[in-house]
């Protein structure tokens, strides 16, 4: 019956993209009688997408948003009740259930992308070609390794499950988890179709995604557990050459490549927006450049390699995920006027507020780096002199500096009118602050392809690619330069929270403190920014190694079978909320 019950819900979420109602009854819908024509195969697979768009409809309660704040690129921010940013922020835990949603969300995603594996083979040739089922397989195979990929980072070691039958199992090792990613990546990249991306449906995984996310999984696997190889779930392993050569293979023969200005990358340069932002505008002046955002009406990003999709089929109901809800989490906390922040909306302003750290360190590092100012805002220069406010909201840590990459942008109609979101002008899209936001969210680009590349062959041609991109000199190979143009590369982009774990507990402590007495604003005061547990950062990561604790609900449940994470055992790490 479980099987049946997890199988409609699945259905379910897709409904608003696949007209799946004006089909046959949903109570026909088995898992005795599906898939078996080419709509359900797609409709399977459409079900363990949708499971990204679920697990950020409560985007406090998701993956994403950890990775922001636990790194040293965001701080928590938000008001004096959004604990849950609080916490994060500290490797603590502010309800037992804080991140039942990502641990949910995870599972299901497993489950429906095991319930596509075991029914794909059944699926005979006259219904599919067996290309298509082999690009099928491989998706399904590609998204369990995303979810379990997730799921470690997060909570450490979890229960390993290939299979839909279900099944009360205690926690794997990491040996075991990591094995299943490489060896379920290692399949996907054997049997898909080895064409260029732009030959493929966009939005659906590729063999070049496949393989840039292995080496992904290879470089915090080996980094973080001190190993010299990836395992495989039946033997073996893959080494650095194998990641080396699938990385070769991508570069060679993905068809993937880096936009011509990185600005480019960004909704602000919108043509809806770019001609009213300033920012921009003086840009363009100065370089002599004219730019056009990557997915301005909806074309293809080349750089874009896997990406969360958005439309304008969201709800309040369970079609909230379909909306980007990371751009108004993001957003400048409360709700001015829209040319108080023009071109960013407002929002709820939570794990994007800058520290002043990460800006005086990429200046020293690198003065003439445009992505500097590409990525972060100046609060004082860019938003304060249109009537910007402090303190909305009892806004708690709030920088002078601001993530660009992920916000809603604003766009003015054609009466003079300022729009939430600017697909309410290129799209028709529904003017609403919190449901209008449409843009993807990036996990891998072309640009961490060859940054990877450069750092598991140490030779910086790679790294100077993108560095060129950004109009900076070339530089030699160095772990330390290759821990540079990654930073400045990928901040706000969710991939340092990891980057700085897989490099060692020094590294990462060294960043964490980084952030205590930056200036900041709380409830609009000047004053500086102290970690929140008293334990302070360095001691809370040296007991939790950067993990979060696994909702109480799921350790009490399994009976004995799952111990809750080190570091939140017995209360510890609880917190209480804000206090000045």
């Amino acid at each position: 019956m479980k099987k049946i019950i997890y199988f409609i819900v699945a259905v379910v979420m897709f409904t608003g993209c696949n007209n799946f109602l004006d089909q046959k009854p949903l109570t026909l819908k088995t898992s005795a009688n599906f898939p078996q024509t080419a709509d359900d195969a797609k409709q399977m697979m459409a079900g363990i997408y949708t499971t990204m768009n679920n697990a950020q409809r409560f985007a406090d309660q998701s993956y994403f948003l950890v990775c922001q704040i636990a790194s040293d690129d965001a701080l928590g921010g938000g008001g004096m009740n959004d604990v849950k940013a609080q916490a994060y922020e500290n490797f603590q835990y502010s309800d037992p259930e804080m991140l039942n949603h990502a641990w949910t969300e995870g599972y299901t995603g497993i489950y429906r992308a095991n319930y596509a594996i075991e029914n794909l083979g059944n699926i005979g040739t006259d219904v599919i070609s067996e290309s298509l089922n082999n690009q099928y397989k491989g998706e399904a195979l590609f998204l369990r390794a995303w979810f379990y990929y997730q799921l470690t980072t997060l909570f450490g070691d979890v229960p390993l499950t290939t299979k839909t039958e279900p099944e009360n199992l205690p926690a794997a090792t990491s040996e075991q988890l990591y094995g299943q990613m490489a060896s379920d990546l290692k399949t996907a990249i054997e049997i898909m179709p080895n064409v260029s991306y732009d030959q493929t449906e966009d939005g659906r995984v590729t063999r070049w995604a496949a393989e840039a996310l292995m080496a992904r999984v290879y470089l915090f696997y080996t980094g973080f557990y001190q190993k010299d190889a990836l395992p495989l779930a039946d033997g073996g392993s893959v080494t650095k050459q194998n990641v080396v050569d699938w990385l070769g293979d991508c570069i060679s023969n993905s068809g993937h490549h880096l936009v011509s200005d990185f600005h480019e990358l960004w909704p602000y340069t919108n043509s809806a927006t770019i001609g009213d932002y300033k920012y921009i505008q003086d840009y363009m002046d100065s370089t002599g450049k004219s730019l056009t955002y990557a997915s301005d009406n909806g074309a293809r990003n080349p750089e874009t390699m896997f990406a969360e999709k958005f439309s304008n089929f969201s709800d309040w109901g369970v079609k909230r995920g379909y909306s980007n809800q990371y751009e108004l989490y993001f957003a400048l906390r409360g709700l001015q006027p829209l040319q108080n922040t023009f071109p960013f909306a407002g929002g709820w302003g939570q794990g994007n507020s800058v520290p002043k750290s990460l800006v005086d360190e990429w200046e020293a590092d690198e003065p003439n780096d445009p992505r500097l100012w590409a990525s972060v805002m100046n609060i004082e220069k860019e938003v304060v002199p249109l009537g910007y406010k402090r303190g909305q909201w009892d806004f708690v840590m709030e920088s002078n500096y601001w993530g660009k990459k992920y916000n809603g942008i604003a766009a003015k109609a054609s009466d003079g009118s300022i729009k939430n979101d600017y697909s309410v002008v290129m799209y028709g899209n529904n003017d609403n602050n919190q449901l209008s936001h449409t843009d993807d969210l990036i996990f891998i680009r072309y640009a961490d392809v060859l940054l990877m590349m450069s750092e598991l062959t140490e030779d910086a041609q790679y790294m100077n690619e993108v560095r060129a991109r950004a109009d900076l000199p070339p530089v030699s190979y160095s772990l330390q330069n290759i821990q540079k143009e990654r930073r400045h590369e990928f901040a706000f982009e969710g991939l340092r929270w990891n980057d700085m774990r897989r490099w060692g507990p020094a590294y990462a402590k060294a960043a964490l403190e980084s952030q205590v007495g930056v200036p900041i604003y709380n409830f609009g005061e000047p004053a500086t920014q102290k970690a929140l547990s008293p334990k302070g950062y360095s001691q809370r990561y040296d007991e939790t190694k950067g993990f979060f604790p696994i909702p109480q609900s799921q350790v009490d449940i399994s009976e004995g079978k799952l111990q809750q994470v080190e570091g939140y055992q017995n209360g510890e790490g609880l917190y209480s909320g804000w206090s000045n």
